[in-house]
């Protein structure tokens, strides 16, 4: 069996007070990564979405903005 890597952060025991802390820090660290590349991470996403479908299907996308007709 192979084991998947996930990612871990791993913290010294916290008070309540310093784990909300912390979820305030965090949570506005992604509030401000979001407003500056929220619409290039959903297009990101969508691609390997989009990727990961075809895999599944035996598809291999090259690239998906290529214009079918221009070959012709």
């Amino acid at each position: 069996m192979t084991r998947r890597r996930h990612a871990q952060l791993r913290l010294p025991p916290l008070s309540a007070r310093d784990a909300l802390l912390l979820v305030a820090v965090l949570e506005r660290a992604i509030a401000a990564i979001e407003r500056a590349h929220g619409g290039e991470m959903r297009e990101l996403r969508e691609m390997q979405q989009l990727e990961a479908r075809a895999r599944r299907r035996g598809i291999t996308i090259y690239n998906l903005d290529a214009d079918p007709d221009a070959d012709f």
